[in-house]
């Protein structure tokens, strides 16, 4: 008789409908999750997180039996190692980080800390990813890790090496190249100095360029400093299109030294289709491009920064920029994206088989330019576990309101609403978080939502500064 094939525990993440732009991390999960339902050797079982918050009986019924748990949750992953604890079950849990200095992901690092047993996994996007956490939460350099982000498979083809560019050259006095800049068009992914790059390059060679701006733009969020034909602001647009603007870019400009970035799935999606990229040198970038698309970053170390919010760490060097554009040279064509090929099967199995699967081969140290960052970053104020009783006490506080949360219209929903508000220390993000639940049903889907407005009411915010 065949042995039966590893029971994989998953919920199914579906991003809510009312979410204005979803990160990379919205469309990870979603992919993961495609790739257990469609690998025949192991058996999904999905479940529903809120509805195992919401009751040990269907906690129970939904995990026992289950050999691992894939955490398509976000920062919520702290919740089965909760239920495993409390129930009695035995299974492995394989979690993910998809933030860097951002209180979600240390949170649920945090929280998990005196749960983890020795077959437990944490997954990272990028080295830089593996880089962050083991430095600002030493207890986490030992436990089991892989660097593994299976993207290339949900890739279409076609698209592999299709760059064509705008098709106009350098020289070209008539017809403008195309800059595009892909992101939220927010500070901490540095979307003003994608503005003052083309002010640049508009004072030095008028008419010669033209910025395409795709991304979700928050109110208030600025156009160009004067009324031009050479900007354009596209809001997030479906994956199709995004290739064909890929495809006609000259170049791609991602200037992004946010405090939140462990990857740039851009960069990957990007370099895919063969456009050119000129990118900071701060996150991920180090590993996934050559050093030629690589412009100087200076970090700000005149300031405290929060985890609690996006911040913008750096700046690029606009006129250097200028000068690579200028030159006529586009850079090269990265093939960082190579390096993860076959990673569909890693995650799989990593699943099916535990640290016993983890590459030896793998190159998972940061770059030398990820090593001086990581040296600089000096935290404040960070819990990095809390003891078992503690950690109980906390997680069974969350999942109360986390319960309460999904239950729109019932006592408790207000009730927690009010609850956040009044312990918050960010009143008007926390303000915004309460209308996009009132109004779009936002749920934890949200990343950077609900698990955010938790830090309140445990007290956590780490903070740090970056050395000179």
């Amino acid at each position: 008789m065949a042995s039966r094939g590893t029971v994989v525990g998953f919920h199914p993440f579906e991003t809510y409908a009312g979410h204005p732009g979803k990160d990379g991390a919205n469309f990870d999960y979603v992919e993961q999750v495609a790739l257990v339902e469609a690998d025949g050797g192991v058996v999904p079982r999905p479940h529903n997180l809120v509805d195992l918050c919401r009751s040990d009986a269907v906690a129970r019924e939904a995990l026992s039996g289950v050999d691992v748990v894939m955490t398509t949750v976000g920062p919520h992953a702290y919740f089965y190692f909760y239920l495993r604890e409390r129930l009695g079950l035995d299974f492995r849990i394989v979690r993910d980080v998809r933030t860097a200095l951002w209180n979600g992901y240390l949170q649920q690092e945090s929280l998990c800390a005196s749960y983890l047993r020795a077959d437990d996994m944490l997954l990272h996007a990028s080295r830089y990813s593996m880089g962050v956490f083991n430095t600002v939460l030493p207890h986490l350099a030992p436990k089991p890790q892989a660097v593994c982000y299976p993207i290339l498979h949900s890739l279409p083809p076609e698209a592999e090496g299709s760059w064509v560019g705008s098709g106009r050259s350098a020289a070209s006095t008539t017809r403008p190249r195309r800059i595009g800049f892909v992101g939220r068009l927010t500070d901490d992914k540095n979307y003003g100095q994608a503005l003052a790059l083309l002010d640049e390059l508009r004072r030095r060679w008028p008419g010669r360029y033209e910025l395409h701006a795709v991304g979700e733009r928050p109110p208030g969020v600025p156009g160009p400093s004067s009324d031009t034909t050479d900007y354009r602001w596209f809001p997030p647009v479906d994956r199709s299109a995004l290739w064909a603007m890929f495809r006609e870019m000259d170049v791609l400009f991602f200037p992004s030294t946010s405090s939140l970035e462990t990857f740039g799935r851009v960069l990957v999606e990007a370099s895919y289709v063969g456009t050119p990229i000129l990118s900071s040198s701060h996150a991920a970038t180090s590993e996934l491009l050559p050093q030629t698309s690589l412009v100087d970053t200076a970090y700000r170390t005149d300031l405290e920064f929060t985890t609690h919010l996006a911040g913008r760490l750096g700046d690029v060097d606009v006129e250097r920029a200028a000068d690579l554009l200028g030159a006529g040279e586009a850079p090269p064509r990265a093939t960082g994206y190579q390096v993860f090929r076959g990673h569909d099967r890693y995650l799989t199995d990593l699943l099916r088989r535990g640290p016993e699967a983890v590459a030896t081969d793998a190159q998972v140290e940061p770059t030398p330019l990820q090593r001086d960052f990581l040296a600089s970053v000096q935290m404040s104020n960070l819990s990095t576990s809390f003891d078992r009783e503690a950690a109980d006490d906390i997680i069974a506080r969350l999942r109360s309101h986390f319960v309460a949360l999904h239950r729109r219209g019932s006592l408790r929903y207000f009730a927690t609403l009010a609850t956040l508000l009044a312990r918050s220390r960010y009143r008007a993000k926390t303000r915004d978080f309460v209308r996009r639940s009132l109004v779009r049903g936002e749920d934890f889907t949200n990343i950077g939502g609900i698990d955010l407005q938790f830090s309140h009411l445990i007290g956590y915010e780490p903070r740090f500064r970056i050395k000179a």
